[in-house]
């Protein structure tokens, strides 16, 4: 354990908040949580302003706060003063804000391109556009972008090159995210977040040794980083890439109503699963209760292609969605299955899926329920639904109100590769869900107070952890997902006001107590989870020669 980590257990809160992590602003909570610690994590509050910076390092107000805490002796910190200083003032921009209100992301882009020709000093107009660049629709060509930070002169080189190579990562162009990586870690060779960016961009190559002497190199920088421990030990053991077969049989239950054309997909991707993955593999639809005839003949040309593995059954009206998944829970061929998985009926999952979801199994057997990584067709830079992690708010006596937060470190920002990970958690998304047969079995179903939809999954979850049965997620399977999730629950959206009631009945279905209880049982699963990681990197880094940490790994 690193003297970081040991300084956090002194906070429970704050060794909560770092053993989710994050990047960049999704470092804040645990950053401010340091802060409030006094005197005692001095350091770790300084690490952490340091990281919430090198993550987003046109952020004035990041850079404003790793200033303060690093001062001018350091050279981090007298750069971050300088990006603190370089921001312009803040103006109402009635252009820019219509094309935000559209979600117009090129034009924004477009803009503050425009902005940056005429202002290249302002660091803030750099801040925004590094935020929204990834925003882009997918096939958008980012390297003028890139161009842009690249040329930037002086202090603001660095952290323009890393921006660079970031978005040629997230673009996919491994090589040209390394040369800029590369020219990034010339200028600052102690820059963690550059060494973590490296690392993704040389394992997209191919380059494994390369990669891991990196991620070993940015641990010693960053040995507080829960999300670079977990990236690291997964890719040192060989989990980012490993296929196992199920050990059973199993269900994969999909329910669907009045979406054809997105069913049609997800059978498509279902079709080409390589079902050797599993010792034996059954499919079964359920349409619930679809008014247009289109489902059916959508079921029908599936059969043809699925023959015996298909097995659809039809309901006259829609049950909702928790009745629908006991509906399914239900049937005697489900029941005889070792594994039950659900999937939405807009997932598309990867020929592998079954291979990656049995070496999750095989890592923690002991999960009632495996999750995975989420990505939207729209969005495929962002993870839509990941890992979630459980944090209390105590209500006064008597009151109702939140029970909870949800952390969801992945909501803050672009996925270059650092959410590529396992482990336990609170809740996994139920996109695509794997369950042990037994637990789901044993547990009671889904509660249909919870319908038409929303929040049946994460109750569900809940209720694994009273059980003392720790979810797990693996990031290592990414499905994409053809709908916004939760974008009808927004304010004004068709679906607020019984998502709204719907949060209501979750947070007052349990008191302070279970979800104290909950909690306990996911944050010592994944403190558990975290020392073994660690114990992984320590032994790589030792059997590679490189010194405790990393010392030793060079550019």
């Amino acid at each position: 354990m690193s003297d970081l980590s040991a300084t956090a257990l002194q906070f429970p809160a704050l060794a909560r908040l770092l053993a989710i992590g994050g990047t960049g602003p999704g470092l804040i909570p645990a950053r401010d949580a340091a802060l409030a610690a006094g005197p005692q994590a001095a350091a770790l509050a300084d690490a952490l302003a340091l990281a919430v910076w090198e993550d987003a390092p046109f952020d004035a107000s990041a850079a404003r706060v790793a200033a303060a805490r690093l001062g001018s002796f350091q050279p981090a910190g007298r750069l971050a003063a300088a990006v603190a200083a370089g921001a312009g003032p803040v103006q109402a921009e009635a252009y820019f804000e219509r094309l935000a209100a559209r979600r117009d992301i090129a034009r924004m882009v477009a803009y503050l391109l425009e902005r940056h020709r005429k202002a290249p000093a302002d660091v803030g107009i750099l801040a925004r556009l590094a935020v929204i660049a990834p925003m882009l629709p997918p096939g958008s060509d980012t390297r003028g972008i890139e161009a842009a930070f690249a040329g930037l002169p002086g202090g603001l080189a660095g952290p323009g090159s890393m921006t660079a190579g970031e978005l040629a990562l997230l673009a996919g162009r491994a090589g040209e995210a390394e040369a800029r990586l590369r020219q990034a870690l010339a200028d600052r060779p102690d820059s963690g977040a550059v060494r973590f960016r490296l690392a993704e961009a040389l394992l997209a190559q191919g380059g494994r040794e390369a990669a891991l002497e990196q991620y070993a190199a940015a641990w010693r920088l960053r040995p507080a980083d829960s999300l670079l421990l977990a990236r690291f030990a997964d890719v040192a053991a060989g989990l980012d890439r490993r296929l196992v077969p199920l050990p059973g049989s199993v269900a994969v239950l999909v329910y669907c109503y009045n979406s054809a054309a997105h069913l049609e997909r997800t059978l498509a991707a279902l079709a080409a699963t390589d079902w050797s993955l599993a010792r034996a593999a059954r499919l079964v639809v359920l349409d619930n209760g679809s008014p247009a005839a289109d489902v059916a003949g959508v079921l029908a040309a599936a059969a043809d292609r699925l023959g015996e593995r298909l097995t659809t059954v039809r309901l006259p009206v829609n049950i909702g969605a928790p009745a629908a998944r006991n509906w399914l829970a239900a049937l005697p061929e489900v029941r005889s299955c070792d594994f039950v998985a659900y999937l939405d009926d807009d997932a598309c999952l990867p020929p592998d899926w079954l291979g990656r979801f049995g070496a999750a199994v095989a890592a923690c057997p002991g999960a009632g329920v495996w999750g995975c990584r989420v990505r939207g067709v729209d969005a495929p830079r962002y993870v839509q639904s990941g890992d979630a992690h459980l944090l209390p708010t105590p209500r006064p006596e008597g009151t109702l109100g939140r029970g909870f937060e949800l952390a969801r470190p992945w909501l803050a920002g672009p996925d270059w590769g650092q959410f590529g990970l396992s482990r336990p958690c609170a809740s996994v998304t139920g996109c695509c869900h794997l369950f042990a047969g037994p637990v789901l079995a044993g547990l009671g179903g889904f509660d249909i107070r919870f319908s038409p939809t929303q929040y049946d999954d994460l109750d569900h979850d809940l209720r694994l952890l009273l059980a003392g049965i720790t979810p797990y997620y693996c990031g290592h399977l990414t499905v994409i997902h053809a709908k916004a999730t939760g974008a009808s629950g927004n304010p004004g959206g068709a679906g607020y006001g019984q998502g709204f009631a719907n949060q209501l009945k979750l947070h007052g279905k349990y008191d302070d107590a279970a979800i104290a209880a909950a909690a306990e049982t996911a944050f010592a699963a994944l403190a558990a989870d975290r020392a073994a990681k660690a114990e992984v990197a320590a032994a790589w880094i030792a059997g590679h020669g490189v010194g405790e940490g990393g010392r030793g790994c060079t550019g």
